[in-house]
């Protein structure tokens, strides 16, 4: 039984050693048994004498540790293949926790790896965000400043528009009044040398009205101004000299 226990390598060592004891005391009381069973032939021969019987009375004593021992061996060897069951069960336990350690492991690594390549988009989305928002902001700086430059340029070209509205309004009063003298009759001597330079200042003024396509392209459709040869002098009266 202990080289089988030996050869397993499964026992505890207390029981081993318990096992080893009980089969040397096996092999005792086979040999008490041998000698027991000589002493009873020789007592039937009638050939012991009286002191034998505490040697009978002692081997009668060694039967019984005898069979005590046959019981705990028993007991030590239910014992060890209870524990060697048990030690099967935790080996198969060990194997599945070792594979479930494993597959754990392996999972981990995946969800490793899958939070490392998240973290990189995240990196990668955050800086490009940012890079959007850089290029937004300077969008909407550039907007700012061309509605700023066109507002200024608005308003210089209405400042532009009323002056030369009002220049528009001064020549156009100025050649009425330039016409009606020109139609009026003479009076004086020497109004025909007036007339003439008050037609030439006419020209001047119609050329000068001419001369901003801003207010005469607005201006279409109004009064045109009137050229030099439009205008005609008065036919002289009996009393011209």
């Amino acid at each position: 039984m202990a080289g089988e226990l030996e050869h397993v390598g499964l026992g505890p060592p207390e029981v081993v050693e318990e096992v080893e004891e009980a089969e040397g005391q096996t092999k005792s009381l086979k040999k008490t048994e041998d000698l027991l069973e000589m002493v009873k032939k020789l007592q039937k021969e009638g050939s012991l004498e009286p002191q034998i019987e505490d040697l009978i009375n002692r081997i009668n004593e060694l039967q019984q540790a005898k069979k005590k021992s046959s019981e705990e061996l028993g007991e030590a060897h239910a014992v060890w293949k209870a524990l060697h069951r048990e030690l099967d069960s935790l080996n198969g336990e060990k194997v599945h926790l070792e594979e479930i350690l494993s597959k754990k492991q392996e999972a981990l690594r995946i969800l490793q790896l899958h939070c490392q390549r998240k973290e990189g988009e995240a990196q990668r989305w955050h800086v490009e965000l940012l890079e959007a928002s850089r290029g937004q902001h300077k969008d909407l700086w550039e907007f700012h400043m061309l509605k700023q430059r066109l507002a200024w340029e608005i308003r210089a070209l209405q400042s532009s528009k009323e002056q030369l509205l009002t220049e528009e309004r001064q020549a156009r009063a100025k050649l009425e009044e330039v016409e009606q003298r020109l139609r009026s009759p003479p009076e004086v001597p020497g109004a025909s040398a007036e007339k003439d330079g008050l037609k030439a200042e006419l020209e001047k003024l119609g050329a000068q009205a001419q001369s901003t396509p801003e207010v005469g392209a607005s201006k279409k459709a109004g009064r045109q101004f009137p050229s030099g040869s439009d205008l005609a002098l008065p036919a002289a009266g009996p009393d011209a000299p």
